[in-house]
């Protein structure tokens, strides 16, 4: 009788292991796996904010860790920043991350490290072995948690596999099957038909783990990764800045090659596209390239907030504020203690012109000699010698003066800023 109970449970248990491979496709370490909880994944997820070197809030987004102190990310949300936060989803208290161990950019992937530890991590090494037919995201609102479903569809693209899901999963998350299995991170990718949400595999971030460096680097190194190739300065003739009050040209200076390569990366990442011409002052300069004027409303305080780095000042002789130079902006000395140049915002000097007596008065008070030539300049055509030997000039406009003085004669208020946006709506690459 013992042995005809002992002989029937194998049976059944042989009976459930079967069905399980039918269910899973063959697999048998999927129902090897334990269900998993939801109450306790949530609390592997974190939400991200980034900041520059003022401190300023550059973005918010989402990750997971994968290990008690490493955490997985989209590289753009990380990249450009002086500095990162993470704290667990739905919880106030944010931790400073020490830095980041490994990217990759074809995948938009970047693994942090924290100083805090977390227990409850997502481990990759017991993640879903299958792709299911539908995943779920989960995130928490106002203590509520929200798990929408998207289903898994395979899209075949420039001769890559991605799954595409069926509806929008905020970017960063991670996935999950119906047993709360970890799956992989949402995130967005662009197309010609405008952007869809797809699932990175829990397996492609396991491998990006496999290669991280021994000791974590600043997140501010991210700045300057990229595969992406630009086109040389030799074969570019200027550049022409589409506003909404008419064209400008300029053409960019090679004695400062820092600053030229890098507005040629801006231009060609449209990092400018729609931002606003944000302080204007008549007589003397307009000035555009903060990120935070993108979407920012009439009463909004702009200027605050470039690319998430900046440059180190270079002072060319030769290259000064004359009417119709493009010069980068840069903080006050009482915040930029390093003298250190915006990353992206610059001014183009209407100005106007000066006597004699006011460019000496100038050379005292500065303790710096004007050349023949800038005083020949300023006393003719004009423009901002008070400027000289404090911001880098790096380019000159050759056409559209007129706009530049009609921008600079518009309605201000307290601040500067137009009464009236001005926005500039693209710059193009003027090639030779």
């Amino acid at each position: 009788m013992i042995r005809f109970k002992v002989i029937f449970l194998l049976l059944l248990t042989l009976a459930a292991c079967k069905t399980g491979q039918q269910k899973s496709d063959g697999s048998k370490q999927e129902h090897i796996l334990p269900k998993s909880s939801y109450q306790r994944n949530i609390k592997g997820i974190v939400s991200i904010e980034t900041f520059d070197h003022y401190n300023r809030t550059l973005n918010k987004g989402y990750g997971f860790y994968i290990t008690s102190n490493l955490v997985v990310t989209n590289l753009d949300l990380i990249k450009g920043a002086f500095k990162a936060k993470v704290a667990v989803i739905g919880a106030d208290n944010y931790h400073d991350v020490a830095g980041y161990t490994a990217y990759n950019i074809e995948q938009n992937m970047v693994i942090l490290k924290t100083w805090k530890e977390n227990l409850n991590y997502l481990d990759i090494d017991k993640s879903a072995r299958t792709i299911p037919d539908s995943v779920a995201g989960l995130y928490r609102k106002q203590k509520t948690m929200y798990a929408p479903k998207a289903a898994v569809s395979k899209l075949e693209l420039d001769s890559t596999t991605h799954y595409l899901l069926s509806r929008d999963i905020f970017t960063g998350l991670p996935t999950f099957n119906d047993l709360h299995h970890l799956v992989g991170m949402a995130q967005t990718l662009d197309t010609d038909s405008g952007e869809v949400s797809v699932l990175i595999l829990s397996s492609d971030i396991k491998n990006l783990s496999k290669n991280q460096l021994d000791q974590p680097a600043s997140i501010y190194d991210l700045r300057t990764k990229t595969n992406k190739v630009y086109p040389s300065y030799k074969n570019i003739e200027g550049f022409r800045i589409t506003t909404s009050m008419g064209n400008i040209t300029i053409k960019l200076y090679d004695k400062t090659p820092v600053f030229r390569d890098n507005f040629i990366k801006l231009v060609s990442d449209q990092f400018y596209d729609s931002l606003l011409v944000h302080r204007v002052i008549r007589n003397f300069l307009i000035q555009t390239g903060a990120a935070d004027s993108k979407y920012a409303d009439k009463d909004d305080l702009v200027g605050w907030q470039g690319p998430g780095y900046d440059l180190k000042t270079n002072i060319v002789p030769g290259l000064f504020h004359k009417r119709g130079a493009v010069a980068a902006s840069k903080a006050p000395e009482e915040r930029n203690p390093k003298n250190r140049t915006d990353g992206s915002q610059f001014y183009i000097v209407s100005g106007r012109p000066f006597t004699l007596n006011e460019l000496h008065d100038l050379e005292k008070e500065k303790g710096i000699k004007f050349t023949q030539a800038q005083i020949d300049t300023y006393t003719t055509i004009g423009g901002a010698p008070h400027l000289d030997g404090d911001y880098t000039v790096f380019a000159e406009v050759t056409q559209g003066m007129d706009v530049v003085d009609k921008i600079a004669t518009v309605k201000t208020y307290g601040v500067d800023r137009p009464v009236d946006d001005i926005r500039i709506l693209k710059i193009e690459i003027v090639k030779k």
